[in-house]
Order: structure tokens, then C-alpha cells, then sequence
């Protein structure tokens, strides 16, 4: 009987636990008191760690940012959590940190942000940590070169705030708030020191994303609409009168050079050396995120479109890897992918120094990754990730992988 009564009491103990914790993960109606001492015990905290993620397809080096503790909120069940990051190098409060990669930015804007809707309770919380996101440090700029102070900061915030340029305008929606502070080494000119040639390398991007929208003989309106809006979000922190003679002169040279680029006026190896001379490598990506949109718009690569881009990538000397991962991203979303006798050996990060066997590894893992994706629940990018297996297996046949 004494055995019994030490049983009850054991799980009695083990539920009260188990209790406590899904209570206060998921809203378990504790007491204030005891909330209290919850929030202080488990605040609200960022962990970065640098490396290839171990839980994406992602093969490049990313800040891996995870976060823990208090993410409750009083009356909502949903809270969104935004990620900015600051230069600290001179001054804190210090400067944004823009991205090079449109999925990193804040609306409308280069500056870094990036946000996810949390499922929250009165109480919520994670007793472990959770992975928030992984940030390429390709897409990482700041405003200088040189060794860096970064501070990463995660705001827990009311469901309806929105980031501009990395601030919160009514800090009363901030109900949580985690800081890191990261040394970060950038080899290519910031956001400030492109200041001198912005607005040369603004014009050598749109031109080389006219000989884009010109690759297929014809100017799509839809790819037209993605030169304009990326040449009005260029300008977008510009004073008024500046911004309107800039979407004048914007405007002006979207026509000339697409015109230049049908007639082949235009000497695409003169143009992508300009460009080089004077482009940081955040200022490259950029231009490849420009052509890779005006490439897609239309829903279809073709055949001319997928050579003309490879060829500038390479030529530009951005990370083939990143800029992979950026294509496979438009590749995955078209409607209609142009496949040829011969595919292009650049678009699946192939070059020619490397060993066949260096080559099977790549085509391997190219494989894998497509094949994994031949059973995605939208049937889009079901058709082309089959379509993708075929080209990657033919491509292996040939090197007997």
C-alpha cells in the first residue's frame, strides 16, 4: 500500500512539472506570481553561431540566429518577431545594416530586416532554444569596410508593428527585446564608402538588366515592371526633388538602353568590366537579384536568358554557390524552363578546373535536393523539380556518375 502511495505522489510531482512547462509554453492560466518569476528566470535571449546550417539545402556560410526564453504576450496568440542588425563599430546607437538579398529587407527598403509570426499565449515561452533563421553573410552590409561590430537584435513585438530602417516607431509594441554583439569582417566597400559610385553602378544595373530583358528578342511588360520598381526602390531614401529627377533620369535610360540592347549596340564584356571596376560584391548581388527577377518574370527561362546570366556571374566573381542558391530559387517558381541538348554546366556550379570526380559530388547532391522536392505539395514546383532530376541525371550520364 506504502508502494502505491509513492507511485501517486511520484506522477503527481511529474505532472505538475510536465504541467508547468506546457503551461507556460502554451498558456496554462498560471498566476501572476508565478509568471513573474518565469519572465525572470527564462528572459527573452539571441544565440548566433557561425557556419553552413545543417537543416537547410543552404551550402554557404550564414550567421545561424536561434532564440529562447519569454516570447508571451498579455492579449494577443500570435506576436511578431523581427530581426535587425546595427554597425556598432564607431557609435550605439550605430548605423542599419542593408541586404543584398530582397528577402532580407525591410519593405520597400535595402535595410536588413527580417520577420516571422510567432504562435504565442499569456504565458508562452521556449524553454529550449528555437531556430529563428539563417542570414547568408554574403547578403551581410555594412556601412564600412574592414573589421566590424555588429549588434544582432530580435524584437518581440505586437502583431500590427512594422520595421523602418531598423526602428520601431512605438516602442509600446516591443514587448521582448534580445541583443548579440558579433565581430564581422567585410573585404568590399560598405553602403557609405559606395556612396561615390552609387549612382554610376545604379545605371551599369540597369543596363545589364535591359540586355537581360532583351536576351529572348523581346521586351515583356512584366519583366519592364520589375526594371521600374527596382530603379523607384533605389531611390526611395532620396529627398523628394532629388528622387524625382532620379525616376526621370531612371526612366529615360530604361528606354535607351533597352533599345541599345535589341540593336546589340551595347558591348556586354565593356559593360560587365565597367562594372567590375567600380561595383562592391554586395552591389553585384544586387545586379544578379535584378537579372534573376526580369529573367522570371515572364514565368519562363530560356535557353539564352539561362546563358547570358551564368556567363555575368561568372564574369562579376560573386560566390557561384550563393548565386546558385539564388537561381534555384527562380527556378523553382517558373512555368516554363527551356531545356536544351547541352545545359549549362555553370548552373549547377560546375567549372572547368574541377576533377570529374569533383563534378559527380556536386551533380550528386544537385540531385538529391531536386528529387526531394518531386513530391512538394505545389504542383509548379513539383513539375520542375522533376524536370530538374532529368537534366542532373543526363549531365551525370556523361561523366558516369
Amino acid at each position: 500500500m506504502l508502494e502505491v502511495v509513492i507511485v501517486w505522489v511520484v506522477l503527481a510531482i511529474g505532472w505538475a512539472l510536465i504541467k508547468g512547462v506546457f503551461g507556460a509554453m502554451f498558456g496554462g492560466g498560471g498566476s501572476s506570481s508565478n509568471l513573474e518569476e518565469v519572465v525572470k528566470s527564462n528572459p527573452f535571449s539571441i544565440k548566433i553561431t557561425k557556419g553552413i546550417p545543417k537543416d537547410t539545402d543552404l551550402k554557404i556560410n550564414c550567421f545561424n540566429i536561434e532564440m529562447c526564453g519569454m516570447v508571451n504576450h498579455p492579449t494577443q496568440d500570435e506576436i511578431k518577431v523581427f530581426l535587425t542588425v546595427q554597425d556598432i563599430t564607431d557609435e550605439e546607437p550605430g548605423l542599419p545594416v542593408l541586404s543584398a538579398q530582397a528577402v532580407f529587407c525591410e519593405p520597400n527598403s535595402r535595410v536588413l530586416g527580417f520577420h516571422q509570426i510567432v504562435k504565442t499565449s499569456y504565458d508562452g515561452y521556449y524553454p529550449d532554444w528555437v531556430k529563428f533563421c539563417s542570414l547568408p553573410l554574403d547578403f551581410i552590409i555594412p556601412p564600412h569596410k574592414g573589421s566590424r561590430k555588429l549588434k544582432f537584435i530580435l524584437l518581440a513585438c505586437d502583431y500590427d508593428t512594422e520595421l523602418e530602417r531598423g526602428v520601431v516607431s512605438d516602442t509600446s509594441k516591443v514587448k521582448h527585446f534580445a541583443s548579440k554583439e558579433v565581430n564581422f569582417s567585410f573585404k568590399e566597400p560598405g553602403y557609405m564608402d559606395e556612396v561615390k559610385n552609387k549612382d554610376k553602378v545604379e545605371e551599369l544595373s540597369i543596363k545589364l538588366g535591359m540586355c537581360m530583358a532583351a536576351a529572348d528578342g523581346h521586351l515583356d511588360q512584366k519583366e519592364l515592371n520589375v526594371v521600374k520598381d527596382w530603379a523607384r526602390n533605389v531611390t526611395n531614401l532620396l529627398d523628394d526633388d532629388i528622387k524625382k529627377e532620379r525616376n526621370k533620369f531612371f526612366s529615360k535610360l530604361i528606354k535607351e538602353s533597352y533599345i541599345a540592347a535589341k540593336k546589340r549596340d551595347i558591348s556586354l564584356s565593356k559593360l560587365v568590366d565597367e562594372f567590375n571596376n567600380i561595383a562592391s560584391k554586395s552591389q553585384k548581388y544586387t545586379a544578379m537579384q535584378l537579372m534573376l527577377d526580369i529573367a522570371s518574370a515572364d514565368g519562363r527561362l530560356s535557353k539564352t536568358e539561362d546563358q547570358l546570366i551564368n556567363k555575368i556571374a561568372k564574369t562579376t566573381g560573386v560566390n557561384l554557390n550563393t548565386f546558385k542558391e539564388m537561381k534555384d530559387k527562380v527556378i523553382a517558381n517558373v512555368d516554363e524552363l527551356e531545356i536544351s541538348e547541352k545545359p549549362s554546366e555553370e548552373s549547377f556550379g560546375l567549372t572547368d578546373d574541377m576533377e570529374d570526380t569533383e563534378k559527380c559530388k556536386l551533380l550528386r547532391k544537385q540531385y538529391t535536393k531536386w528529387n526531394a522536392q518531386t513530391n512538394h505539395r505545389e504542383v509548379k514546383k513539383k513539375k520542375r523539380a522533376k524536370q530538374m532530376v532529368k537534366i542532373i541525371a543526363d549531365m551525370r550520364k556523361q561523366y558516369n556518375c
